[in-house]
């Protein structure tokens, strides 16, 4: 199975970038998602929950990033296991920055094996679209409230008041 697209967040780049290899956020934003953790640079497990048509199954996956390019690029190999079967996969995605926003090209090629391979192919390419598109739309999602916090933030204005003469206070009787 090929998966290909493109997608434009509303974050600066350097955010998207960091959300990305943040396994809390990618475990949150993936439909399905539990318990993603970072067990080395750039190694991640986690545990996906899938349906795919009448199949659901539940995988502990490893995901393993290489080629890493900060803020730019990496390449990433996927593998999962699972009473309901097995899926394998590799790919890479390229961020490109775009004034406040962040354009990213991703492709990748997946193998999928055991029960849930016997859904049939169409069904397996509508399952990933669709999850892939929640897990992007959900970090989106996200991006957007961290921007509107650093905006926020920068906005606030922090008041310092130094004097080497008595409070104003106290020549208030």
């Amino acid at each position: 199975m090929q998966v290909s697209g493109e997608y434009t967040f509303d974050a600066p780049q350097e955010l998207v970038w960091n959300a990305l290899q943040d396994p809390g956020i990618l475990g949150s934003v993936l439909p399905g998602g539990q318990g993603f953790e970072a067990v080395s640079d750039n190694e991640y497990t986690g545990v996906l929950s899938v349906k795919v048509g009448p199949v659901n199954g539940t995988f502990n996956g490893k995901i393993t990033l290489s080629d890493v390019n900060p803020p730019t690029s990496y390449n990433i190999k996927v593998e999962g296991n699972g009473a309901q079967g097995y899926v394998q996969g590799h790919g890479g995605l390229t961020l490109t920055p775009q004034g406040d926003q962040t354009h990213m090209v991703y492709r990748g090629e997946a193998q999928v094996g055991g029960r849930i391979a016997s859904v049939g192919q169409r069904l397996i390419d509508a399952s990933a679209k669709s999850i892939i598109r929640q897990a992007l739309e959900g970090l989106n999602a996200y991006l957007k409230v961290e921007v509107q916090k650093q905006a926020l933030a920068e906005a606030t204005p922090t008041v310092i008041v130094e004097s080497d003469s008595p409070s104003a206070m106290d020549d208030v009787s």
